[in-house]
């Protein structure tokens, strides 16, 4: 055979063996999501505050839930909770500025309510404790098992009683939740752990359709981390079933829920590690009914001061196409707040 026709010939050769090692790995491997193999930038907009959040500088770096009521003009009404003290700040958003206003007490000297979550719907405002014990010395802390709301007008976001920081006015609690965690198989066994070992640890609160959701930071297990859900009403009811469910979300390894927002289409999760695991952190997109969860974006921190964790997340606006939203962390002054135009 010609030497010219013998080089053809192992480069057509050589070529299909290529495309078909190609082939086989595209079978034996998985695609990666878009929403996974990319990280997503916050927004060129600069977030500040008007004044620093209130009282000390341990509450104003420990930042942990916020929500606003859909009042219009937007963002007239919102609250922000910190999980070193007893009080809860309102706020507003006027622009790309953060405006801190009242305080409310929402737990007497005597107890730590260790808020984790806050959370708006139907004429209430929800706050939730960590529903855990602390994180090293496996303390009991009986106010953190505690869920409490306060009724605010819907259309002006104005609550019903006048925020007070010194006394507990016009607020109830619930610790009906307790018995909940409790009873359920999935993540019973972990009640009574302290965090560092898998304990349970309650990060994000969303209410939606009636039905109140709480993201556990703790525990994961494999790769699957844990939403309850209860009736809203029935919570701050001692006699109505609060028709408990736990949902299991395949989020990843030493993944857990860091916070949760509603939003049109079902119910947005912040998603990071359990502890100090090197994890990723993510919004995904949860139904509130079924079992899987849509990854939407995995977010780019890297500008973000080391050691801050990704700990509020609450829509600014949504359409068919996009979810902005606002993103808070706790270790940064005043939460460092930073925006993501989120792709649906």
């Amino acid at each position: 055979m010609p030497a010219v026709l013998l080089s053809q010939t192992y480069a057509s050769n050589h070529k299909l063996a290529v495309i078909i090692l190609t082939s086989m790995i595209g079978y034996l491997v998985e695609p990666v999501t878009a929403g996974a193999a990319t990280k997503l930038k916050p927004a060129p907009t600069k977030w500040t505050v008007s004044e620093p959040f209130k009282k000390s500088d341990e509450a104003r770096t420990n930042l942990s839930g916020a929500a606003c009521v859909p009042t219009k003009p937007k963002f007239t009404s919102c609250l922000i909770a910190n999980d070193q003290k007893k009080y809860a700040q309102f706020f507003a958003i006027e622009g790309n500025v953060l405006v801190p206003g009242d305080l409310t007490l929402l737990s007497d000297k005597k107890k730590d309510p260790d808020a984790e979550g806050v959370a708006y719907a139907d004429g209430f405002f929800y706050v939730t404790g960590s529903n855990g014990r602390s994180r090293t010395g496996n303390k009991k802390n009986k106010a953190s098992y505690a869920v409490c709301r306060f009724a605010a007008d819907p259309a002006t976001g104005i609550p019903k009683v006048k925020p007070n920081e010194k006394e507990v006015i016009g607020i109830k609690s619930s610790s009906r939740l307790r018995d909940a965690l409790q009873d359920d198989d999935k993540i019973n066994a972990s009640f009574s752990k302290k965090l560092s070992k898998g304990g349970i640890n309650i990060e994000g609160i969303a209410v939606k359709e009636g039905r109140m959701h709480f993201g556990l930071r703790g525990p994961s297990k494999g790769s699957y981390a844990f939403v309850l859900s209860v009736e809203a009403d029935a919570l701050f009811t001692e006699d109505r079933s609060l028709k408990r469910k736990v949902t299991s979300l395949n989020l990843g390894k030493n993944t857990g829920i860091r916070d949760l927002a509603a939003v049109n289409d079902g119910i947005l999760i912040l998603a990071g590690p359990t502890r100090e695991e090197r994890v990723d952190y993510a919004v995904w997109l949860w139904d509130g009914v079924g079992t899987k969860a849509k990854r939407l974006a995995t977010l780019d921190l890297s500008a973000v001061a080391k050691g801050a964790k990704a700990e509020i997340l609450f829509p600014l606006e949504e359409d068919n196409t996009n979810i902005r939203v606002l993103v808070m962390f706790d270790g940064v002054d005043d939460g460092g707040a930073r925006s993501f135009l989120i792709p649906r």
